[in-house]
């Protein structure tokens, strides 16, 4: 059985990463609005699919994928190794993370171990959307953040709807996690594979700030995804949250509560 990673060009202009093992059904389920994170964002085409042997492999390159700037997702659907390469450096210089990037093929994508993650900076956006965070779940994230200092922590927020339920740290394998964070791709496997079992929707993630404030940072900024999740970020003692939107990132207002 093969498995598949693709791009879908959305109405709206957005790009959506997904993937599938059964590509033509998938597509069905887009086009007529079956799929809800598209139905109202149709038509959508198909711009971009590779193949790959396991659902694990396609999983990696879909949120590999998910993670990248709109120029590098355009440059992966026109074929583009040098202008792929390029944006690739261009981070890099700026100092994000950005392990494995220039393995890439103008056909697709190529199996790599990190996937980084990071925010978008907020253009005064001012705070919307009342959010609940659960007790444990603020008490988790300040807890990974203080045992992590001076390096990141960094994990998975699961929940629904705008209540965050649980906080699970997860490895930060980035070359320098003093200053940078990149998720383990296992953890974020393991809880997909959790939720289409059955189990709690993955909503958002949570990073630290050791040596900075509990907003996102212009490192965070340069890799915005525009995925509507859910960012927590943990800074001096503080827990700040951030919603992932198409242009801009919004402050969420919250309190601390039991959904």
């Amino acid at each position: 059985m093969a498995f598949h990673a693709y791009l879908l060009l959305c109405a709206d202009g957005s790009f959506y990463a997904g993937h599938t093992d059964d590509l033509e059904a998938r597509m069905a389920q887009h086009q007529h609005g079956i799929s809800g994170d598209t139905a109202k964002r149709r038509p959508v085409r198909l711009v971009w699919q590779q193949d790959f042997a396991t659902r694990d492999e396609a999983l990696s390159a879909e949120l590999r994928i998910k993670g990248w700037s709109r120029a590098k997702k355009q440059a992966l659907i026109d074929g583009d190794r040098d202008r792929l390469k390029r944006l690739a450096r261009n981070r890099q210089g700026s100092g994000v993370p950005q392990a494995g990037f220039d393995r890439l093929s103008p056909n697709g994508v190529e199996k790599q171990t990190t996937i980084p993650f990071a925010l978008s900076l907020s253009k005064g956006a001012g705070a919307t959307a009342n959010m609940t965070l659960s007790p444990n779940a603020h008490a988790a994230m300040l807890d990974a953040a203080a045992r992590a200092h001076p390096r990141e922590a960094c994990g998975l927020l699961f929940g629904h709807g705008n209540h965050i339920a649980l906080a699970q740290e997860c490895t930060n394998v980035a070359p320098d996690p003093s200053y940078h964070f990149e998720i383990d791709p296992a953890g974020l496997i393991a809880a997909h594979r959790a939720a289409r079992a059955g189990g709690p929707a993955l909503i958002g993630y949570f990073h630290s700030h050791p040596n900075g404030l509990a907003r996102p940072s212009d490192t965070d900024s340069a890799q915005a995804a525009g995925d509507g999740r859910v960012w927590a970020i943990v800074a001096q003692g503080q827990v700040s949250l951030w919603r992932d939107g198409p242009s801009v990132f919004q402050a969420l207002s919250y309190h601390v509560a039991d959904g």
